[in-house]
This record gives structure tokens, C-alpha cells and sequence, in this order.
């Protein structure tokens, strides 16, 4: 089974045999996470990065990178996950654009994803495919325990 996780938000899936996909990701961030000893992984993606962008839609709230990133530290917390024990990647901040203002959007998600990594101490031991000149996207296998990442016309896997 393929789950897609929307922009703003966050998906975590405990012993299920389950693939998770991100959106296309422009100057927006995607996070994932494999704990094989634990049989969980996820996947958290945004497109903003300061709460002040949450929104309130019909289908539900599109969520910043600050709050999503809040929000998932205290799901890991909650399920009693050592971040240290995990794999981790982060994906997308493209600079694909000539426009400035969309530049410094990529570089303001990828602060806030860095910071965050940073402050668990957990940055220098993340995979990073970030700021290439194309849309991207992050996939993760949970039952295998892989990162796929398409860029282009191929695929990337990391284990």
C-alpha cells in the first residue's frame, strides 16, 4: 500500500507494511525517518516555515515547518523513539527558479529543518539531498527500510 503525505503535514506508520511518498517538492521540505528496531518510520513535509503560514481549509490544517516540526517531536517523544536510533533524510529546498523571493524560501525551510536537527544533535548524521535545480521527490519503504528519492528522470536509493 502507497500513502501520500500532503504538504503540512505528517504521517508516522508502526508495523505496517506501507510505503510512504511526499508531494512534489519545490522550496517545500520533506523529513523522513526509519527506526527498524522499533518497525516505525514517517514522513513530514511543508512548504512554509513559520507558524504565522498555518492554515485552517475544509480538509483539515496545512501546517508550518515550525509547528509540524514541534508537532512530530512530540509524537517521536510520545512513541519513546531515541532519534539516535533512526535514519534520517531530508529532501527538497530546490533552487530551480530565478526568482529571489522563492530562493529565500528554500533557505528559510531548510533553517528551520537544520535547527531542529541541530538542537537534537542529529544534523551531522542526516542524509541531506537539498538545494538541487529540480523538484523532488522523497519516498520511504517502511517493511524494506530504504529512502527513495526521485530527482529528474531516476531514482535514488539509500539504506
Amino acid at each position: 500500500m502507497i500513502f501520500k503525505v500532503a504538504k503540512g503535514t505528517y504521517e508516522i506508520i508502526q508495523n505496517k507494511p506501507i510505503t510512504l511518498i511526499s508531494d512534489s517538492l519545490g522550496a517545500g521540505i520533506a523529513i523522513g525517518f526509519i527506526n527498524l528496531q522499533k518497525s516505525i518510520f514517517g514522513i513530514l513535509s511543508y512548504l512554509f516555515p513559520y507558524k504565522e503560514n498555518d492554515m485552517e481549509l475544509d480538509e483539515g490544517w496545512i501546517y508550518s515547518g515550525e509547528t509540524l516540526l514541534n508537532l512530530f517531536d512530540r509524537e517521536l517523544e510520545k512513541l519513546r523513539i531515541n532519534l539516535e536510533d533512526c535514519k534520517w533524510i531530508i529532501v527538497g529546498a530546490s533552487e530551480f527558479k530565478v526568482n529571489p523571493e522563492f530562493l529565500d524560501l528554500s533557505e528559510k525551510n531548510l533553517k528551520i529543518a537544520e535547527v531542529w536537527f541541530k538542537r537534537k544533535g542529529i544534523w551531522g548524521e542526516v542524509i541531506k539531498k537539498v538545494k538541487l535545480d529540480c523538484p523532488l521527490h522523497l519516498g520511504l519503504d517502511g517493511k524494506e527500510g530504504f529512502f527513495e528519492i526521485k530527482v529528474k528522470n531516476r531514482v535514488e536509493r539509500y539504506e
